[in-house]
């Protein structure tokens, strides 16, 4: 089995203290913090979706790659159902849609919470009207609620690793 990697633009390295621990925020269906990313091979992730919206440019040179740790608890959002099946904000949530307690989340051992719902290769599990349960969740996305859950993948090293190779070839 492939193991997922993630790419995260606007940053070229993974600096712990930034943006954690994360909090709930009052009327908002995001958290204040976290990490955000993509799948490295989303069919509609963040770049797409910016893309699409003249949003802004994703800079390969302005990035970074991780994976997850063994341990990490990741859960995958395909259906309402799996969405309801997250704590939701008692007070301050949205009436219209969901809103996740991610705080509440990160408690109950929860290192990072995915969405996989926009792109072709989640069509034959995607289910319900994710876009208006999570509005302002735009493309399959992900965000990481432990920063200690997460693997920096050198990219420069595998570089260099693959060029060696080649030249021996």
């Amino acid at each position: 089995m492939d193991i997922p990697r993630y790419i995260h633009y606007g940053a070229t390295e993974f600096i712990p203290t930034k943006g954690f621990p994360i909090k709930n925020l009052e009327h908002f269906m995001k958290p204040k913090g976290g990490l955000w990313a993509s799948r490295k091979n989303a069919s509609f992730g963040w770049k797409d979706w910016c893309e699409q919206e003249d949003f802004r440019h994703c800079d390969m040179e302005n990035s970074f790659e991780f994976t997850f740790t063994n341990q990490t608890k990741i859960v995958t959002i395909s259906t309402v159902q799996q969405l309801h099946n997250l704590p939701q904000m008692e007070d301050g949530g949205l009436s219209w849609c969901y809103s996740i307690d991610f705080e509440k989340c990160l408690h109950l051992g929860i290192d990072a919470i995915e969405l996989c719902w926009y792109g072709n290769e989640y069509r034959d599990v995607a289910f319900g009207d994710l876009y208006t349960e999570l509005y302002g969740w735009d493309c399959d996305s992900i965000v990481v609620l432990n920063p200690d859950a997460i693997k920096q993948i050198d990219n420069q090293k595998e570089r260099e690793a693959s060029s060696c190779i080649l030249s021996r070839i």
